[in-house]
C-alpha cells in the first residue's frame, strides 16, 4: 500500500474516534471506543492492512454486542460503525499482499452483519408504521413506570420520546424539545437505557419540568412515538420529532 492509501485508510478510523468524542458521554466505554480508533487510525498508517481491519471487525461486533446487552440502539454509535466498516472495506480493497482474499471476505461478513442489524434496528424511513418496525411491540399505551409505579401511557395524548442521557442525538433533541415544552404539556420523555440518575440531572439541568417515566425499548434512539388517527408512529430524526411536538406536521 503507497503513502497515500497508508493516510487515507486510518481517516475513516480517525473521524469514527472524532465522533464518538463528539457526541458520547465520557464513560469507560466511549473513552476505550476513541482509543481504539486512534490505534486502528496509526495501525493503518504502517501499511499492514490486516490489523486494522481485523480490529475494526471487532470493534463493530463489540458496539453491536454492547448495544444489545444495554437493550437500545444508538445512532451514534452505528454512524461511528459504519465509518469503521468503510475503513475495514477501503483497506481491504486497497490490499495487494497475500492476505488480500481473506481480508476482503472478513470485509464482506462485517458489512453483511452491519446492514442486517442496521435494517432490523434501525428504521430507514421516518414514520414508519410501528407495526410493521416493531412487530406489534409498541402500541397507543404503553406501560412505563415512574417511582416504582406502573402507568399505562397514552401516546394519542402525550407522544413519548424514547431516550438514553448517554446518547449525543437524544441529549441535542430532549434539549429541543424541553426549549419548546419544558413542562412537558404536549410531550413526554421516557428513559430506555442509560443510568436514571444521570438522565434526571440531565433534564434538571435544562430546565424540565415534567415527569419521567422509564420504559424497555430495543430499537434505535431518540424516537417518538406517537399515535394519531388510531395509528401508531415510531418517529426518527431530531427535526422531525420537534416538529411533531410542536404540530408543524403530521
Amino acid at each position: 500500500m503507497d503513502a497515500v492509501n497508508k493516510a487515507f485508510g486510518g481517516v475513516f478510523f480517525i473521524s469514527a474516534g472524532v465522533l464518538l468524542a463528539v457526541t458520547k458521554n465520557p464513560d469507560i466505554f466511549t473513552v476505550a471506543a476513541v482509543a481504539a480508533c486512534a490505534l486502528l487510525a496509526a495501525l493503518s498508517s504502517t501499511g499492514l492492512a490486516r490489523w486494522p481491519a481485523m480490529g475494526g471487525a471487532l470493534l463493530i461486533g463489540a458496539s453491536l454486542a454492547l448495544q444489545t446487552a444495554l437493550s437500545y440502539r444508538c445512532l451514534d454509535c452505528i454512524k461511528a460503525d459504519l465509518l469503521i466498516l468503510a475503513g475495514i472495506i477501503y483497506l481491504s480493497a486497497a490490499e495487494k499482499g497475500t492476505v488480500k482474499k481473506p481480508l476482503r471476505g472478513m470485509a464482506v461478513v462485517v458489512s453483511v452483519m452491519f446492514m442486517a442489524n442496521a435494517f432490523l434496528h434501525y428504521p430507514l424511513f421516518s414514520g414508519q408504521p410501528l407495526e410493521a418496525a416493531q412487530g406489534g411491540k409498541a402500541s397507543r399505551f404503553i406501560s412505563v413506570s415512574s417511582g416504582g409505579k406502573e402507568v399505562s401511557l397514552d401516546t394519542s395524548v402525550l407522544p413519548a420520546l424514547l431516550f438514553s442521557p448517554s446518547c449525543g442525538s437524544c441529549r441535542s433533541t430532549v434539549g429541543e424539545l424541553v426549549e419548546t415544552d419544558p413542562e412537558g404539556k404536549g410531550w413526554v420523555p421516557v428513559q430506555v437505557g442509560g443510568d436514571p440518575e444521570e438522565a434526571r440531572a440531565l433534564l434538571s439541568s435544562i430546565g424540565y419540568q415534567g415527569v419521567i417515566y422509564h420504559w424497555r425499548w430495543d430499537e434505535a434512539v431518540p424516537a417518538l412515538l406517537t399515535t394519531r388517527d388510531d395509528k401508531t408512529k415510531v418517529v426518527y430524526g431530531q427535526e422531525s420529532i420537534v416538529k411533531v411536538v410542536r404540530g408543524d406536521n403530521g
